[in-house]
């Protein structure tokens, strides 16, 4: 999981993920602190393994920013 240098628009933080299918999505948290994702085709849903570790990395992230 990466972050965004540049942040979306709209959003407080965003940045990329890329699961353990090998796809990568882009993701975002907005300013009512809802995250968002940007999926790399349509209906797409990350394998539920990866949504754990996903939430944990982005958890430690936000904790780092101040967020």
């Amino acid at each position: 999981m990466t972050v965004d240098q540049l942040t979306r628009p709209g959003a407080l933080v965003s940045g990329q993920v890329q699961f353990s299918d090998g796809k990568k999505a882009a993701w975002y948290v907005d300013e009512m602190g809802r995250l968002g994702m940007v999926a790399p085709e349509p209906g797409y849903r990350p394998p539920q393994a990866d949504i754990p570790a996903f939430q944990a990395a982005l958890d430690r992230e936000l904790s780092r920013l101040g967020l």
